[in-house]
């Protein structure tokens, strides 16, 4: 088997999405290059939106990413709880002016596909970055100051390979990781609507609708009226966590038989073949190997998180800032950049693995402990700026 690729590259990259090419850019901007490696296109076609708390914000402004990211996204400044049977709202929360108190970067909203289209585009730019797509990685081979990896495109060689290959990880399984997560009995569905029905109560706010069955959150992720949808349920069945398998318009709407009519409304405008889901796993407290000698998980790769906190890209995402500035304080020593990098992300990691589990149940409280929740949410919100988003990864 023949090397090809970058052979200059210092550290290979494995996995195109949110982590894999925001460590690309962190690594660049401190004078290391690095070799992408993707299975398919550096393209996310799962038609979803994300939210990008101000400790996401913060390392993508630093990257000179503040212009195109702002320009396709939206800034929520309403955040509103509603109840799940009458519709009524049962708090408006000033989501803007809270962030803006604790925090130095804002809250975006934005489809997934245009945050990896922004970093793909800046990531060509840069001249200590390669992309290559297409390329299956099937063996890693590492010796005493290099790793072999072998795949569908032949053999590269760096002094350090990332894996940043998301839940289902190439490089993961390398490290050992093989216990299967617990499933958590709940599901998720997603679509994005481009001009719903004006019939819909003011959908330029982000909204959470709770009930003991379920919830639903909405929120704008541009200027131009487009709107994601997520809706998590109970499942009768065991589930898959990959984000592709198709959902039924009918099944849903039967979960969400009795909420309020505009919940129904908005079901009805949903196009079946643009309805995904996936099921919830457990992953805090699993027993999971971050690296071993010249390797190291980052991302999905390895603390797949609830999406009850909003935090599974932003982690990613302070995870390349903190492997890029770990790498530049330890001059390239990578053993030793290794081991501060794990030593520096597991606990905050595990905190808010756990703490989005925990806001699954409180999602889903029945009355009377669902006063409790609406009348704290203001206070919540306001904890969440204060603890988790003005989080300054060093």
């Amino acid at each position: 088997m023949t090397s090809i690729g970058n052979m200059n590259a210092q550290v290979i990259i494995v996995g195109g999405g949110i982590a894999g090419l925001t460590t690309a850019l962190t690594l660049s901007h401190v004078g290391i290059s690095s070799l992408v490696l993707e299975r398919s296109n550096y393209e996310d076609e799962s038609g979803a939106g994300i939210q990008l708390t101000p400790n996401a914000t913060r390392v993508l402004f630093h990257l000179g990413l503040e212009r195109p990211l702002v320009e396709v996204s939206y800034e929520p400044q309403i955040l509103e709880t509603r109840h799940w049977k009458t519709g009524k709202v049962l708090r408006r929360i000033p989501l803007q002016e809270i962030v803006a108190q604790y925090c130095s970067y804002p809250y975006l909203q934005i489809q997934r596909s245009e945050l990896v289209r922004v970093l793909r585009g800046e990531c060509e730019k840069q001249k200590k970055i390669e992309l290559m797509s297409q390329v299956d990685v099937a063996e890693v081979e590492q010796s005493k100051n290099t790793v072999n990896l072998y795949s569908s495109q032949g053999k590269f060689v760096a002094q350090m390979v990332v894996g940043a290959d998301g839940t289902h990880s190439t490089i993961s399984r390398y490290l050992g990781n093989t216990e299967e997560p617990k499933f958590s009995k709940w599901q998720a569905w997603r679509t994005v609507l481009q001009l719903p029905s004006s019939d819909v109560h003011d959908l330029s706010n982000t909204n959470v609708w709770c009930g003991p069955t379920g919830h639903i959150v909405h929120y704008p992720v541009n200027t131009q009226r487009t709107y994601n949808f997520v809706f998590v349920t109970k499942s009768s069945e065991t589930l898959s966590s990959k984000w592709k398998q198709t959902g039924s318009i009918s099944e849903l709407r039967e979960y969400f038989d009795g909420w309020h009519r505009e919940v129904n409304e908005i079901i009805e405008q949903i196009s079946e073949r643009h309805l995904f889901r996936w099921g919830l796993f457990h992953h805090a407290r699993m027993k999971m190997s971050w690296n071993h000698d010249r390797v190291v998980l980052l991302g999905d790769a390895i603390h797949t998180t609830m999406p009850f906190l909003a935090q599974g890209a932003a982690l990613a995402i302070e995870d390349a800032v903190a492997i890029a500035n770990r790498m530049k304080t330890c001059s390239m020593n990578v053993h030793r950049a290794i081991e501060s990098f794990v030593a520096c992300r597991k606990k905050r990691v595990e905190r808010i693995q756990a703490r989005s589990e925990k806001m699954g149940v409180i999602y889903h409280l029945d009355s009377p402990w669902s006063v409790i929740r609406d009348w704290g949410t203001t206070w919540a919100v306001t904890n969440l700026a204060r603890d988790v988003y003005a989080y300054e990864t060093d």
